[in-house]
């Protein structure tokens, strides 16, 4: 495609992202909307009109009177996250951790602010503490943040990372591919359409655009998907047939929106107009971001729907015969108590997807999951520069999972959220190990033990320690070769080594490892 810009734009920090309302409109309503004071309820309906400004001002007010101490202390900080002001948003949330009753989670809000100041080592901190009161296997996969960090920059030559020329000052974001063409979502304003400005937030509704190979002049995609209000994310069916097209169901003046799937047939050169809205949501909450596996046999898409990990999860629905079957979360591998978005499946059955929580560079990360044995597994993080300290998100891949594009509020940009394209010169290929730890004597399963694992190319070291039950995991590259070291108080030190031979047999390896007592 001739869209790859050759210059380096400048950049937008702290302008509030649009994409924001596609992905999580209805999440962070206030928790006591059946009982709460007229005030506080004003500075609630500020906060959900994206006013993050007036709101701080009327959460600052209650705060002054000693009123709602730590639930407007979380907004204030909630707020300054959204408006990119990282250094005032660690200020609110370190108050917010002072609290008796604090939420842990707050600890990965901290960390994760803390990393877009470049604060690695202090983030690190807040993320070990989060573990610490979180059972969860990713902190399984290192004892220190920061080397973990630290590895998300090597092997950067395995992407290019490229900004497109259709990015404008506006938000572009939500790619899909399209025969010969990219298909986004953009607020960019447009004379020739009589929608209206979005009221709460003074910017164009969301249409949806194209482009082809042959231009770099992004054009209206089709005026028979178009409504008054935001209309995409879309994706496509793998025969280009049928459309799934994220929307608001509803747009009230308080700003109380949920979002959901609408799905219609290729019609003659364009669409029918007898979209339907997919059979999935059943209550007051978000369906959004829906996509079709390769083969066209699981629908995926991300919800805040009741019985989830928390905020924005990841689901999966069989295709049988025509008809969605229920809906079925991917797991605590895959979700976590933040937001999991725009999933994307390639045609090995791998997900990628981004998310707010798991382990990364800052804001939202770009992953992937391998299906193993039925289920994904654990995800890992693509790197730089894939990933940023900024949100990237929403990537899609050609058939071969060799190009696509993707979208970030990175610095250097024309503005708000804007499109790249990513070259995959080397794609990541990982195993994953799973190690269980015991006494060779008894079999006692071992606690605590520290295992140390270093690249044998670079002389780099991982380490971790095994949780309650004697197991450690690890990613592990598999054209690289690593030396591993378990040790434990009272056991003789165990040595091994794993080679690019051995890793390339295995999605997961498996290993117990017996200690012999002194």
């Amino acid at each position: 495609m001739n869209l790859i810009s050759q210059k380096k734009k400048f950049s937008t920090q702290g302008i509030f992202n649009m994409k924001i309302f596609l992905i999580i409109i209805f999440i962070g309503f206030s928790l006591f909307a059946g009982a709460q004071s007229k005030e506080l309820q004003k500075a609630d309906d500020l906060f959900n009109k994206f006013n993050y400004s007036k709101a701080i001002s009327s959460y600052q007010k209650i705060l002054n009177k000693g009123k709602h101490t730590y639930y407007c202390s979380t907004k204030i900080a909630e707020c300054y996250t959204k408006q990119n002001n990282s250094e005032e948003a660690i200020l609110w949330y370190k108050k917010c951790i002072e609290h008796p009753e604090f939420d842990s989670k707050l600890y990965l809000s901290l960390a994760q602010e803390l990393l877009k100041e470049g604060k690695q080592q202090e983030a690190s901190v807040f993320f070990h503490k989060y573990y610490q009161h979180n059972q969860s296997p990713h902190q399984l996969l290192t004892l220190s943040y920061i080397e973990y960090y630290n590895e998300l920059y090597r092997d950067s030559n395995r992407y290019k990372a490229i900004p497109l020329t259709i990015n404008t000052q506006y938000d572009e974001f939500g790619p899909a591919l399209y025969q010969n063409e990219m298909v986004f979502t953009s607020n960019r304003p447009l004379k020739s359409i009589s929608k209206r400005n979005d009221v709460q937030t003074g910017q164009a509704f969301f249409n949806l655009f194209t482009v082809d190979k042959t231009s770099s002049e992004a054009k209206l995609f089709s005026k028979d998907l178009q409504t008054k209000y935001n209309d995409g994310p879309v994706s496509f069916s793998t025969d280009l047939k049928t459309i799934y097209i994220t929307r608001n169901t509803n747009f009230e003046t308080k700003g109380i929106n949920t979002l959901d799937v609408f799905v219609t047939k290729a019609s003659g050169e364009g669409w029918s107009k007898d979209i339907k809205r997919l059979p999935i949501r059943k209550g007051n909450y978000t369906v959004a971001h829906a996509t079709i596996s390769n083969n066209g046999q699981y629908l995926f898409f991300s919800s805040d729907m009741p019985g989830g990990y928390g905020g924005m999860d990841l689901y999966a629905c069989e295709i049988k015969n025509g008809f969605i079957g229920q809906a079925t979360n991917l797991g605590k591998h895959v979700n976590t108590a933040g937001n999991e978005i725009f999933p994307f499946v390639d045609s090995k059955d791998v997900l990628y997807f981004s998310s707010n929580m798991h382990p990364g560079i800052g804001g939202y990360d770009l992953f992937f999951s391998k299906k193993i044995n039925g289920q994904y597994s654990i995800p890992f993080n693509m790197g730089y520069p894939a990933n940023s300290k900024a949100d990237d998100f929403s990537l899609v891949l050609d058939t071969n999972s060799k190009f696509g594009f993707f979208a970030s509020n990175r610095g250097g940009g024309q503005g708000g959220d804007d499109l790249y394209a990513l070259q995959i010169i080397q794609a990541v290929d990982y195993c994953m190990v799973e190690a269980t730890v015991y006494s060779h004597a008894d079999s006692t399963l071992l606690a605590n033990a520290f295992v140390n694992i270093i690249n044998v190319e670079t002389g780099i070291s991982t380490s971790t320690k095994t949780n309650s039950s004697g197991k450690f995991i690890c990613h592990l590259k598999k054209d690289k070769k690593y030396t591993f070291e378990v040790r434990r108080k009272l056991y003789t030190d165990f040595k091994g080594v794993l080679t690019p031979e051995e890793l390339q047999k295995f999605d997961v390896l498996k290993l117990n490892i017996g200690l012999q007592e002194k």
